[in-house]
């Protein structure tokens, strides 16, 4: 089990190990264990265009996730780090994906995607060099019905501007285990 999930967010496993989905369908697997956009995953998935609902956004201190802000993103523990919290919709308004994305970096703001942008598409957009860094695949609870559903965990090296930790749980409805 990885330490760096917030509270709440996931029970684990290793990247490498693909044998706890081998009975999930093989879009499940592929997209679990893909170190791409998972939006061009998942628009693929559905046949049709993404939008995003966030549901909060705001600045909180680095060391309120120590694991994360300070950890994995690099931040001092008293840096400003933006926690946002989205869902993933498809064009019928089904929830496709929640998320949980803490951004950090000398230039976090840019990083932020305007109301109504998905993250990856602004990211690439704003013609940043990424690296994208898995850290796990695991089992987890959807928090629309309490369903067992599968997640990624991953961070995006936007260097020098910044990093962004990504946690997405998506629904069992489109991405059955």
């Amino acid at each position: 089990m990885h330490s760096f999930a917030p509270e709440g967010e996931g029970r684990h496993a290793s990247c490498g190990s693909l044998l706890e989905f081998s009975s999930a369908p093989p879009q499940t697997r592929m997209l679990l264990y893909a170190d791409s956009s998972t939006t061009v995953l998942l628009e693929a998935l559905v046949v049709d265009r993404l939008k995003v609902q966030v549901e909060q956004q705001i600045l909180v201190r680095a060391d309120d996730f120590p694991d994360i802000g300070c950890g994995l993103l690099g931040a001092a523990p008293s840096a400003m780090v933006v926690d946002r919290k989205s869902r993933i919709l498809t064009a019928d308004h089904d929830v496709i994906s929640v998320n949980r994305v803490i951004i950090a970096g000398p230039d976090r703001d840019s990083l932020v995607p305007a109301d109504g942008e998905l993250l990856g598409p602004h990211l690439r957009n704003i013609g940043l060099v990424m690296q994208r860094k898995p850290l796990a695949a695991a089992r987890d609870i959807w928090p629309v019905d309490g369903m067992e559903c599968g997640s990624k965990t991953y961070v995006i090296d936007c260097r020098p501007a910044g990093r962004v930790y990504v946690h997405e749980r998506f629904n069992p409805q489109f991405i059955p285990l």
